[in-house]
């Protein structure tokens, strides 16, 4: 028999193990406020299309940021590239289309001019070159003419600029390529595959002409070669160690003539928005340190997830012996929950009220109500996806909104995917519709032919993905790294369409968590200085990022920073060569590897003391 003790302790154990179960989750359902979205108030910013900061000709030569391009501006890739590079760094620049057409005037020399050697004139350019480089005019070749080209007399006169000595062969394959440390963010990269790789992953061009380039260059990146291979003979296989290196194929390097440093690039990677990182590099390698705006914004993107409605079960009891709103809820979501905690990750998920718009199956209303609960709970954010068939894309956004209004009337929707949609007819769709009026921002899927960051419209942004969360090839970490060090920026996206309708067994989750989840947890790891975001959260940070403008400044061992248009935060990169950051008055700072540091002014002046990286400090006191 149990003593009243006895049983008064057991019913005061059920008693506290009921509320250590049930009490936090009556609290969580009590404080959370599903039906509103909390990062409307708290991304608030009066910066619109017309507020980005376009630096004029007379202050950009004051910061010693004009430069000059020679090529298409306008509709060639090239230019496009460096015309976006400029937009971010706060450049000035003027396009010509021949070298021939700009007048350099003393009180007026460029920072640097960029050639696309597609619009290189051989007879007349060569003597301009060497009279800004005797001017201490930096020049970055963008790409070379072919090698045929480069192998002609007339074109022989620019070797010596350039640093060659001579072809060693007009084609060869390479084995892979190897970037150099110290040039983009996150070191050493060897792009060569191993035993353990697909084929699949190796997507970088591996045909490329072999120069030989004198020993007053320096290679930042070069194909690898198989040192017993064809390809070379017996003197090469007796290199080692950094002769060896410095023997191999060079690909993008720097010559220095007089004090001026000429940048080659012998390939294509000023074409997409690996030129932006690589631009980056090159401005760092020819200053005693450099600092230049970031958006300090790292984003996990879940398109076309989840599905309102319980679609395509046929297939679905076929593959996972339960219907879609099962299959989303119990299996995909986790997955998804578990990869952004394993790596402090803020997701934003792009909801797919349905996608067959003519097949008789509605989205639930609970089904809103729980994803809504669950994106709260884990800081998350919805936004709406423009994926869809069977009607038109104004009828589609109005049953959207009808049935989100009729469950939420109160929640706004800050972002929209519009999938495979041409953007053209977007904003009238939008002006059309109450709730999507309110839209902040636009995210699209990774386009090389169009820029990472900008206006879509007057107030409403357009970010685009960097990286597929079920892929990463060389090229595809390759621009990671690059833009990593142009912009502290990136955006995963995940598409989970697949998923519910699926083309075979590899559009299966199992499959694709595997890959995202390998993915995600492996490459960003470098990169975790910057801030995690939401789509909402990001877009304040883009705003404030293209609207700034700033002046720096250095004296002994202390950066002067002064930012206008500074809207409570702003972010910087300082790289350095040797240098250590020691303190930051008016914000703060995180290494991000060796000679590189974010810096977070909460200010919009700052000063930045360095000291030496043997900590031999500089003295403090001031000048009289």
């Amino acid at each position: 028999m149990v003593s009243r003790r006895n049983y008064f302790t057991i019913t005061l154990i059920m008693l506290v193990v009921f509320c250590m179960f049930q009490v936090p989750e009556i609290v969580k359902e009590r404080v959370n406020h599903y039906e509103q979205n909390e990062y409307v108030s708290k991304t608030t910013t009066r910066f619109q299309k017309d507020s980005v900061a376009h630096t004029s000709r007379e202050k950009a030569l004051e910061s010693d940021l004009y430069v000059v391009y020679i090529g298409d501006g306008l509709d060639g890739q090239v230019g496009s590239i460096v015309t976006q590079w400029c937009g971010y760094t706060k450049r000035f620049m003027s396009t010509y289309r021949s070298l021939a057409e700009c007048s350099f005037d003393k009180g007026y020399l460029p920072e640097t001019v960029f050639i696309d050697s597609a619009y290189m004139n051989i007879e007349t350019d060569v003597k301009i070159f060497k009279e800004l480089t005797e001017q201490g005019v930096d020049i970055v070749f963008c790409n070379l003419p072919e090698p045929d080209k480069m192998a002609q007399d007339a074109y022989r006169k620019l070797w010596n600029l350039l640093g060659i000595r001579y072809i060693r062969s007009k084609h060869i394959t390479v084995e892979g390529i190897r970037l150099l440390d110290g040039f983009l963010l996150g070191g050493v990269k060897e792009y060569q595959l191993d035993d353990t790789m697909k084929k699949t992953q190796q997507d970088l061009n591996l045909d490329v002409p072999w120069y030989g380039v004198s020993s007053r260059t320096k290679v930042y990146m070069s194909g690898m070669i198989d040192q017993n291979g064809e390809n070379v003979d017996e003197a090469d296989k007796m290199l080692e160690g950094a002769t060896y290196v410095a023997h191999l194929p060079a690909l993008i390097w720097r010559s220095n003539i007089k004090g001026a440093d000429i940048f080659v690039v012998n390939g294509d990677y000023i074409n997409n928005q690996i030129g932006l990182g690589i631009l980056s590099a090159m401005m760092t390698e020819t200053k005693d340190y450099d600092l230049y705006p970031v958006v300090n914004a790292q984003n996990f993107v879940v398109v076309n997830f989840p599905d309102l409605a319980s679609e395509n079960e046929e297939t679905m009891m076929q593959m996972y012996s339960q219907n879609l709103k099962a299959v989303y809820r119990d299996i995909v979501w986790p997955g998804l929950v578990s990869v952004a905690q394993q790596n402090d990750l803020k997701m934003t998920c792009m909801f797919m009220p349905q996608k067959d718009y003519t097949d008789h199956v509605d989205p639930e209303d609970e089904m809103l109500i729980y994803y809504m609960k669950r994106i709260q709970e884990q800081g998350a954010e919805a936004g709406l996806s423009g994926t869809y068939e069977g009607i038109g894309l104004e009828e589609k956004t109005k049953q959207d909104v009808a049935f989100i209004r009729g469950v939420l009337p109160d929640y706004t929707i800050l972002s929209f995917y519009p999938g495979n949609l041409s953007a053209d007819g977007l904003e009238t769709v939008f002006e059309k519709n109450e709730m999507l009026r309110q839209l902040h921002s636009i995210y699209r899927d990774y386009d090389d032919t169009e820029p990472l960051l900008s206006y879509y419209s007057a107030n409403v942004i357009s970010q685009r993905a960097t990286n597929d969360g079920y892929s990463h090839t060389f090229s595809e970490n390759f621009r990671m790294n690059s833009i990593e060090t142009a912009l502290g920026y990136t955006s995963i996206s995940v598409d989970v369409n697949p998923v519910g309708f699926p083309n075979g067994v590899e559009d299966s989750w199992e499959k694709l968590s595997e890959k995202f989840a390998s993915n995600t947890s492996t490459y960003w790891k470098k990169y975790k200085v910057f801030t995690q975001t939401t789509l909402a959260q990001s877009d304040l940070r883009i705003r404030r990022f293209l609207a700034l403008t700033y002046r720096e400044s250095r004296v002994r061992n202390r950066i002067m920073l002064d930012v206008d248009n500074f809207d409570t935060e702003a972010y910087f990169i300082l790289r350095t060569h040797g240098e250590e950051v020691e303190s930051v008055d008016g914000g703060s700072y995180e290494k991000i590897e060796k000679n590189a540091y974010l810096i977070s002014l909460e200010e919009s002046s700052a000063q930045i003391s360095l000291r030496e990286a043997e900590d031999l400090y500089y003295s403090y006191e001031a000048e009289e």
